[in-house]
């Protein structure tokens, strides 16, 4: 080999700096050798940077999910058909959802929070406001195109099911608790005889059965009023007994 000739025998990467091995010296400039080969490293650009963050991306993705969530439902919510609507990537979808079923668990969770704080100062009226809540929100068009599909994937994918729990039910059923530890305090209930988990059965079952099932019976106030009645009388019912 001549001098001011380079052989870069081999490049290997490493955090990004590249190395290159230098055998002899460049233009008659001596390098300090090193068993007859040095290493040296130069900074090169990441090939996987990507594109920079651009705000509201996010939420231009939130409002496009939600109209197809409500105007066609789940099974028409695609990543191809957001970025596309949005004028986007797949890969600037990813670095904001994992998938299309966490995307429309955050639209309902941003449309209906988690539901109610209330103490109208009884246990039949905080459980009546709480229920005419559930029962607007699963009789609205985006719940009622959404959940037959998105119950298919909470069924398939453990992680969605988590953040269903966490983010859906798991809150609403805090609210009842809550409900029910305010009537406790009054004493309107008996602490030792309330199965707060079926009380929520009671609650959320037959909404989500009329939510999901084409049966004649509509959701609707008397819904609401009837499921009340029904958690309370079971309530005090075992609280008359425990008595």
């Amino acid at each position: 080999m001549t001098t001011g000739e380079i052989h870069v025998p081999r490049v290997r990467a490493k955090s990004h700096r590249h190395y290159i091995t230098v055998s002899t010296v460049c233009s008659g400039a001596p390098v300090e050798r090193i068993s007859r080969t040095a290493w040296y490293y130069y900074e090169m650009p990441s090939k996987r940077s990507g594109r920079p963050y651009v705000p509201g991306i996010t939420e231009a993705l939130l409002q496009a999910a939600e109209r197809i969530m409500t105007n066609e439902g789940y099974s028409a919510l695609t990543i191809d058909s957001l970025v596309n609507e949005v004028s986007t990537t797949r890969p600037t979808f990813y670095r904001r959802f994992p998938n299309i079923s966490h995307l429309a668990l955050e639209v309902i969770r941003i449309r209906f929070g988690t539901g109610s704080s209330v103490d109208t100062g009884s246990l039949h009226g905080d459980l009546l406001q709480l229920q005419r809540d559930e029962v607007a929100m699963f009789s609205s068009p985006l719940i009622r195109n959404t959940l037959p599909g998105l119950l298919e994937a909470i069924h398939a994918d453990s992680a969605v099911r988590a953040l269903y729990e966490s983010q859906l039910i798991g809150p609403r059923r805090a609210n009842v608790e809550r409900v029910i530890g305010n009537a406790i305090e009054r004493g309107e209930v008996d602490e030792q005889q309330v199965d707060i988990e079926y009380v929520c059965d009671l609650l959320f079952g037959p909404v989500l059965v009329r939510a999901l099932l084409p049966v004649p019976a509509g959701l609707d106030d008397r819904l609401a009023r009837q499921t009340t009645a029904s958690a309370v009388q079971t309530l005090r019912a075992s609280t008359t007994v425990a008595q």
